[in-house]
């Protein structure tokens, strides 16, 4: 599912691209100044940095659809025409709007962060990512499965459970340090239960002695938390069962 957040990287320079862009084109009754205050470019620049990713991660899936369409020999004619077509659109987008973004000095945190977009649609769409001729067309699904029931026009709706009120009870915030190994790509606790200017200090002190790591000086919360949670056991329609729980995930 798709949970965490991802970075938006290089929004800066194509905001100051954007509007340069813009600016060289010419839009009527457009004050630059009063965009560039208002975060216009920015929010395009953002925009734009989503896009690119989105794409690219769409890209990526369109590469099973190349595979098999080389493994059945079927690259002909109008299919070969199509494809090609579809391949020079895509390289002709990323060369007019993200050349800094897709090429520049952050390629390889853009690649990171597409490579990452891509297990997750893949995860939330239920499509296994290596597959062979004759396997299973979905992934089991990682959600609390209930109820599926079968819906006309052959469609199938099912019941998952449900959250109805997620509330903080008790919290407590203590600091701690932690250090990330860029050569093992982990991360690992140094220090927990200090105070602030604690574990600022120590971070500083031992980015110092050891400058191959990254170390953070970082907050640790312990949250105590009430939910409600609802889970369909039984469906009826009609005075009639139509469905019930099947499984629930592990």
């Amino acid at each position: 599912m798709l949970k965490e957040n991802l970075e938006i990287v290089g929004g800066v320079e194509i905001a100051a691209d954007i509007q340069q862009r813009i600016k060289t084109t010419g839009v009527r009754g457009l004050s630059l100044e009063k965009a560039q205050e208002l975060g216009v470019f920015q929010r395009i620049a953002n925009l734009l940095c989503v896009t690119h990713a989105s794409i690219m991660a769409a890209y990526r899936v369109y590469g099973g659809v190349d595979y098999l369409i080389d493994q059945l020999n079927a690259r002909k004619n109008e299919i070969a025409h199509e494809m090609n077509m579809f391949d020079k659109a895509f390289d002709r987008f990323v060369k007019f709007w993200t050349g800094y973004y897709a090429n520049g000095k952050s390629g390889k945190e853009v690649n990171y962060e597409t490579e990452n977009l891509y297990h997750r649609i893949m995860e939330w769409m239920q499509m296994p990512e290596t597959w062979q001729f004759g396997e299973p067309q979905r992934t089991e699904c990682d959600k609390d499965l209930a109820i599926k029931i079968d819906m006309p026009n052959d469609r199938i709706f099912t019941f998952y459970k449900a959250e109805l009120n997620h509330e903080t009870v008790d919290s407590k915030e203590t600091w701690g340090v932690f250090c990330y190994n860029p050569k093992t790509d982990n991360q690992t606790s140094v220090n927990t239960n200090m105070d602030k200017a604690s574990a600022m200090m120590v971070a500083k002190r031992l980015s110092a002695e050891n400058p191959d790591c990254v170390y953070s000086a970082s907050i640790i919360r312990d949250v105590v938390e009430k939910r409600t949670e609802v889970l369909p056991f039984k469906a009826f329609r009609n005075n009639e069962t139509v469905g019930k729980i099947t499984s629930v995930s592990k």
